[in-house]
């Protein structure tokens, strides 16, 4: 999150503690596979499996957060992914009342969150501006990118063209006898490359 901050020079903003990514977590990595990462040892899916517990169905977060419901499942149709429903989650730590029960020991990708601007966040989270900025950012360099890569094809291009050029006036001033020997050396008896004399 803060190399995000730093290479794109957007400040980082301070979490507001609105509960959002407590109440409406939905990693990126479905269910099936998380259980199995954490089963394996994965540090991220062990911590996550500590605190979070999926809610019943969607419908049941959708009740909660339905902005973020759908705007999850509108960029999961997006990429196309046939992977099953998505599940989301709520953290078993926190409390209406008094937010996070364990904010001081909290795992640390509570600690990192959002970690990504892609990441899914409410209007109501001090990070959905930064989001969006970091996003624009992004897709800027990434235009700027592809326009510096044409112009370094257009710079290749005419950087060949005056090769050839001064090849070619190269060629006009060696006398006719010889070009065979220059254009080809390797075929001929004997190769200017190779010559001593």
């Amino acid at each position: 999150m803060k190399e995000w901050s730093e290479k794109l020079n957007i400040p980082l903003p301070e979490c507001n503690k609105c509960g959002c990514c407590c109440l409406c977590a939905s990693p990126s990595v479905p269910h099936n596979k998380l259980l199995e990462n954490a089963a394996n040892g994965e540090d991220f899916a062990r911590d996550f499996f500590s605190i979070f517990v999926p809610y019943k169905n969607i419908e049941e977060a959708k009740k909660l957060y339905p902005e973020i419901i759908e705007r999850s499942l509108k960029a999961l149709s997006k990429t196309g992914s046939d992977t099953n429903e998505p599940v989301f989650y709520k953290c078993s730590y926190h409390s209406k009342e008094k937010g996070c029960l364990i904010y001081e020991d909290r795992p640390e990708l509570c600690r990192d969150f959002p970690g990504l601007p892609q990441v899914i966040v409410g209007k109501q989270c001090a990070f959905y501006d930064w989001t969006i900025e970091c996003r624009k950012k992004y897709k800027e360099l990434k235009s700027e990118l592809e326009v510096l890569k044409k112009m370094k094809k257009e710079l290749d291009n005419i950087k060949y063209q005056q090769k050839a050029i001064s090849n070619n006036y190269l060629l006009k001033r060696i006398p006719p006898e010889y070009k065979f020997l220059v254009l080809c050396p390797s075929l001929s008896l004997v190769s200017p490359v190779n010559s001593h004399y």
